[in-house]
């Protein structure tokens, strides 16, 4: 049995139970009539506000129905991450308006090569598992806005994406791609490469751009992530508790209106619930109680046996500096300690308004070091080491001059970056600070690494479809 972080078998079901409550009771605003059938038909009651009410078999019905995991493949058709409870993946962050330039240093608005530049970075860095655009491009015409985004990502990228979208065309236009890429649409169903982010508005709204945008991805096998704003003191109760019931019953409700429209549908559970700061209204990336909450949503997933949606790795600071490292450790060390399923938003800045390459390196070392704090003990005879022990006590040798030290040092160790400082002191004044080492890396891994290319009747046809919108 995977273990549980803060919520054992009965704090998880006093959880559950509340969410019911919430929705047999409360239910949802909804603004969709073919959504509003498939809901009253199954058993939903419409009350004197007109609002859905949704009983609890309904929603054991989904839950019982629901995929425990989504195996997701890479853009070239090869298997790639499983997505279920207790196996946690990184990605990073979306739609940020601002990057900071990687000639100039300087923050400025995003625009497309900012996509492409992070993407291809996080393409070959080992930490990400998935990746999401990192950028809100200032330079595209906001007709075809994420379609473009969307291009630009598959070409810099293999590994699997996480999409944000505003209206159902969008999520058509990603699917159109996406269909070409994969060689058909069947193909793509068969063989997901990209999860749709999706977000109601809370409390409890569910208006018909986004309900839209489920039946949509629900019908032509779309994965889905529906994952509430349901941020304590905004959105939500001011409470960590009563956040996590909100936004748990508003991933339910979209739950099961996706198996309603489709029952293969492909559901990962969660929301975003983080804080409100009391002094500037700013929601908050790097509270604590947002990373309790991912931990929470993470116990909840294995309640309900779905895979979890969680953040980790990103800040507040708009800097690269002790808050922010300090916020994006210990968002990641939860993650992984909690089993959250997917981990996006790794890097993000500015409280999810910058991206800075230089914060992915850095982060990309602390999802591997992070690894290796966490790793399984090893108690084989070759780790306890008794017969070298044995041999260096009775020769009165070093460890250091042994030969198995120099055969398996860098399989057991953790080897820092050149950036991690562990020089002598009498070299302090010859270090440089972080950031200039970072900017070596970013510039290092840009110029060494280069994703595998989409085929060039792909890129063709891609870029033909992207002229006739």
């Amino acid at each position: 049995m995977l273990r549980r972080m803060f919520l054992n078998e009965e704090r998880a079901e006093r959880i559950h139970e509340a969410s019911l409550q919430v929705l047999e009771g409360t239910g949802i605003w909804l603004d969709h009539e073919e959504a509003e059938t498939l809901l009253l038909e199954a058993g939903a009651k419409r009350d004197d506000e007109h609002r859905i009410l949704i009983p609890r078999r309904m929603v054991q019905a989904a839950l019982e129905k629901a995929f425990a995991k989504v195996q997701f493949f890479d853009r070239d058709g090869n298997r790639s991450i499983v997505v279920r409870n207790g196996q946690t993946h990184f990605g990073t962050g979306s739609d940020a308006l601002y990057n900071i330039d990687l000639e100039r240093g300087q923050l400025r608005r995003s625009v497309l090569s900012d996509i492409t530049n992070n993407v291809r970075l996080a393409d070959g860095l080992s930490g990400f598992g998935f990746v999401m655009s990192m950028a809100l491009p200032a330079d595209v015409e906001p007709r075809k806005l994420y379609a473009v985004i969307f291009a630009e990502m598959v070409r810099n990228t293999s590994k699997p994406l996480v999409v944000t979208s505003t209206t159902v065309e969008d999520i058509e236009q990603i699917h159109r791609i996406a269909s070409i890429v994969a060689g058909g649409e069947d193909a793509l169903r068969t063989k997901p490469f990209f999860l749709a982010y999706l977000e109601p508005i809370s409390p409890l709204r569910f208006n018909r751009s986004i309900v839209t945008r489920v039946l949509y991805c629900a019908e032509h096998g779309i994965p889905i992530l529906f994952a509430a704003g349901a941020n304590c003191g905004g959105g939500a109760p001011v409470t960590p508790e009563g956040g996590l019931v909100q936004g748990s019953a508003e991933s339910l409700a979209g739950l099961v209106l996706a198996l309603l429209k489709n029952e293969n549908a492909k559901f990962v559970y969660g929301a975003n619930t983080s804080v409100i700061d009391m002094r500037t209204s700013i929601i908050s990336y790097g509270a604590p109680e947002w990373y309790r909450t991912v931990a929470m949503y993470a116990d909840m997933g294995k309640h309900y046996n779905l895979p979890s949606w969680g953040t980790a790795g990103c800040t507040d600071s708009f800097a690269l500096d002790a808050q922010s490292a300090m916020e994006a450790y210990e968002g990641i060390l939860l993650a992984l300690l909690s089993g959250t399923s997917l981990a996006h938003d790794v890097g993000f800045m500015a409280h999810g308004a910058l991206y800075d390459a230089r914060m992915l390196i850095l982060t990309d070392e602390m999802v591997k070091r992070a690894r290796f704090l966490l790793k399984d003990v090893d108690v084989s005879d070759d780790a306890l080491s008794v017969d070298m022990i044995d041999e260096v006590a009775r020769t009165n040798a070093l460890y250091l001059a042994h030969p198995r030290t120099c055969q398996i040092f860098r399989n057991v160790l953790w080897l820092p970056p050149a950036y991690i400082n562990r020089s002598n002191i009498a070299d302090y004044v010859k270090k440089r600070p972080l950031a200039d080492y970072l900017n070596e890396a970013v510039a290092g891994a840009l110029s060494s690494h280069q994703p595998k290319e989409l085929p060039e009747p792909k890129v063709t046809e891609v870029q033909q479809y992207l002229d006739s919108l």
